[in-house]
């Protein structure tokens, strides 16, 4: 499974969002279900990625557990 950063989500988002083919910041905020000023935050980097932001792009967020070994008692 690839791994993805903070950084490739908001180029997405950024791609996302291009006036010429009349995709507005507005009109993409309404489209993924936030206020445009909320996604206008976020790509000011006012305010930081959320999941549920990340989501609405098909990005998904999975975490990773590694299994510590017991220490040894002595």
């Amino acid at each position: 499974m690839r791994r993805y950063t903070e950084g490739e989500v908001m180029k997405s988002l950024r791609e996302k969002v291009d006036p010429s083919r009349d995709t507005t910041q507005k009109a993409v905020a309404q489209s993924l279900g936030f206020s445009p000023q909320f996604l206008s935050d976020v790509l000011a980097n006012r305010r930081g990625m959320t999941d549920g932001l990340a989501n609405s792009l098909g990005f998904k967020r999975v975490e990773y557990y590694i299994k510590k070994k017991p220490e040894a008692s002595w």
